[in-house]
């Protein structure tokens, strides 16, 4: 489904830009988001550490050839209807003479956004909030390059690449997801903790307090 096709769905751009890395909080828990950016708390452990050992490369945003294409990391990008912004991981561009025009290189591409991550998520919540980010992404290079682009998450643990396609409900999920954000960001209150098997390997669990309740946010 191109973006260009997609129906905002009420998701206009909040008056503070929601950075697209949020969707992936919010969407994996709302209330891990609200310690993030209305607490401006922020713990690591083992899981973030890995996490950022397979960007290490990706962040150096320097281009590299692969397989024949071109590969741009580090690629800021933008939607302001949706009211998104962030840095792409990676952007794949292989030579194709009806795709995107890149005055950079002088020629057209297909492209593909690629999401670097450790591994595949076997609970199904977080490759949810994965998939969120990739939409993310997904329309907001699609606007800057006026194009459909391609989208796909790269698994470090097993060196493949996982394709993703998206359909109607995702767009309406993600503008949900925007709207909630907005919402909890204007009344400046951090959704209530909710526990479940994401828990356990959150790198906040220390300063949760899953049992202190909390007053919560319209949708959240």
């Amino acid at each position: 489904m191109k973006n260009s096709d997609a129906v905002p769905y009420g998701a206009a751009a909040p008056e503070e830009a929601t950075e697209i890395r949020e969707v992936q909080h919010f969407a994996y828990c709302p209330h891990r988001w609200g310690l993030i950016y209305i607490g401006c708390d922020w713990r690591e452990n083992a899981f973030v550490c890995r996490a950022k050992l397979v960007h290490e490369r990706v962040d150096r945003g320097q281009a590299a050839s692969l397989r024949g294409s071109i590969v741009e990391r580090s690629v800021q990008v933008y939607e302001d209807d949706w009211g998104l912004f962030g840095v792409l991981d990676a952007l794949e561009m292989k030579s194709s003479p009806g795709g995107a025009a890149i005055a950079k290189y002088g020629k057209r591409f297909a492209l593909t956004v690629v999401e670097y991550k450790p591994s595949r998520p076997r609970n199904e919540r977080a490759l949810f909030a994965d998939r969120m980010q990739l939409l993310a992404q997904k329309i907001c290079a699609d606007h800057v390059f006026g194009t459909d682009c391609a989208a796909c998450f790269y698994y470090a643990d097993t060196r493949k690449r996982d394709a993703v396609r998206f359909a109607e409900a995702d767009f309406a999920a993600l503008a949900g997801i925007l709207r909630s954000i907005a919402d909890c960001r204007r009344r400046q209150r951090i959704p209530p903790p909710n526990r479940s098997a994401l828990c356990s390997g959150c790198s906040m669990k220390d300063i949760c307090l899953p049992k202190a309740g909390g007053e919560g946010c319209e949708s959240c």
